[in-house]
């Protein structure tokens, strides 16, 4: 005799959770659920094109040595131990008819060092000088000449033309300046409060005698920064922006206060492109039109708040933001920079694109200052360093490296109990397409498993078994790699 069986089995239902779309933005809700897919935290990778791809990172610079073979490069020498700052100009070559663009630097032996980046380096030229510091650096062009002019304590203007160098005396020291219909005007060192003009274009002709002076004593603080742009003057200061019109050619000026801001406007992060300006106020990033002032969306912002940025450093390049900053991802991990004995002053490049409004983040490397290279023949995005990397100068890759020393990329999801809160689930496998060795830890509420994969041509499938309710996913790299096709076997109880 036979008896039907009486024995309940567990019904169970099976879903495929895809993770494969990594260019999903950062996510602001850390307490929040999320059903599958967000992004807790994501630093040395490529993500944009929705894969996870190797990441930026710096080599030496190295520049072509002519304009006619623009794939043969040699490596710039650099002299010094610590390069302070970098700059960059070029000048018209009237002789052979075409622009020179050299690189400049001031290092730790007190010289300012430059290099042509277009034309056979057999020696690092070196310009003679008496600066005890940093100097100011501007670029400034009258009658068709290009002028570098350096500004600094300890000597008088020195001014490098096409020419050769020249020490100006009686010049202020002046920390920004631009020509606008006609008028020199600048920004003096020791007068923070008034913005100072002059009728004779030619800046090494200064004297007091033919300069008038603009005073700017209210809230918005010290004068940093001159912009010249849309027919306008823009004065950027410590807590704002004043806007100087100027009506024919008598003294017809009219002041505009175009914005007031209750946080510190960084100097060194006001960088323009086109017609718009940005700059890092406090922890927001903020974009000026010419008319108002509107914050720039970057979902890594929390990462900025809780960190003085006094070291920020920002430009513009081809399309996007580069803000060299500090940041703090709360996980007491040591990335690169962030392991130096002596302590770093920025361990984050953050870089923003400008159109589609996606960020990438470079964690590790204590950059000091960066430089768009640009020209019309081959440019590059440049960088000086701090600490461990301060006698280089670095350009920009994609090989997830700093100087030869892999960074190691990190993709992590938020918390998520994939849309079904009460019940216990178990994440029976996940496939992963990835050219390069990686690691994948599945974390839940009950348990934690690792597991390494190599890469390989195909597509994987790796069996887990982890149980709980809420789940989150880390995938680390320690080298070249891409990776996609990520997706989850959930099964849980009906």
């Amino acid at each position: 005799m036979f008896y039907r069986n009486t024995l309940k089995t567990e019904k169970t239902k099976q879903e495929e959770f895809e993770y494969s779309l990594f260019n999903k933005p950062l996510s602001t809700e850390s307490d929040e659920l999320q059903k599958t897919g967000s992004v807790k935290c994501t630093y040395n990778f490529l993500t944009e094109d929705g894969d996870l791809k190797t990441g930026y990172g710096f080599e030496d610079i190295k520049m072509p040595t002519s304009f006619t073979d623009l794939d043969n490069e040699s490596l710039i020498s650099i002299r010094g131990d610590e390069v302070k700052a970098i700059w960059k100009m070029k000048w018209y070559d009237s002789q052979d008819d075409i622009n020179c663009y050299y690189l400049f630097y001031y290092n730790d032996e007190g010289y300012i060092c430059y290099d042509n980046i277009f034309r056979q380096r057999l020696a690092t030229f070196i310009v003679p000088n008496n600066f005890t510091d940093i100097p100011y650096a501007l670029y400034y062009r009258v009658e068709d000449e290009d002028m570098l002019l350096f500004f600094g304590e300890g000597q008088d203007l020195l001014t490098l033309t096409s020419v050769g160098s020249q020490t100006v005396e009686n010049v202020p020291v002046i920390k920004s300046c631009c020509a606008h219909y006609g008028k020199l005007f600048a920004i003096t060192a020791t007068g923070n409060n008034q913005l100072v003009y002059t009728e004779d274009l030619d800046i090494t002709a200064w004297t007091d005698e033919k300069t008038k002076r603009l005073d700017f004593s209210d809230e918005r603080g010290t004068l940093n920064k001159i912009i010249s742009f849309d027919d306008y003057i823009y004065v950027f200061r410590d807590y704002g922006i004043t806007q100087l019109s100027i009506y024919g050619s008598n003294e017809d000026f009219s002041i505009n206060h175009m914005y007031l801001s209750d946080s510190y406007i960084y100097p060194n992060t006001i960088a323009q492109s086109g017609d718009r300006v940005y700059f890092l106020e406090r922890y927001a990033l903020k974009c000026f039109n010419g008319s108002s002032v509107s914050e720039v969306e970057i979902a890594c912002k929390d990462l900025i708040s809780s960190c003085r940025q006094e070291n920020a450093y920002a430009t513009c390049y081809e399309g996007k933001i580069y803000l060299a900053c500090r940041c703090d991802f709360g996980d007491g991990e040591s990335v690169g920079c962030e392991s130096y004995s002596g302590g770093y002053k920025n361990n984050t490049l953050i870089i923003h694109d400008i159109e589609s409004g996606y960020t990438e983040i470079v964690r590790g490397v204590d950059i000091n200052q960066v430089l768009a290279l640009n020209n019309p023949y081959k440019s590059k995005l440049v960088a000086c360093f701090n600490g461990q990397y301060k006698g280089k100068i670095g350009q920009l890759t994609t090989d997830g490296k700093i100087f030869g020393s892999t960074l190691g990329g990190v993709w992590q999801s938020t918390d998520t109990d994939f849309g079904h809160h009460s019940k216990k689930k178990r994440i029976k496998s996940f496939t992963v397409k990835t050219s390069g060795d990686i690691t994948v830890t599945i974390s839940s509420d009950k348990m934690s498993k690792k597991f390494e994969v190599s890469g390989k041509a195909n597509i994987q499938k790796i069996r887990t078994n982890i149980v709980g309710n809420v789940f989150n996913v880390k995938i680390t790299s320690g080298g070249e790699t891409t990776i996609s096709n990520f997706v989850l076997f959930v099964s849980e109880k009906q």
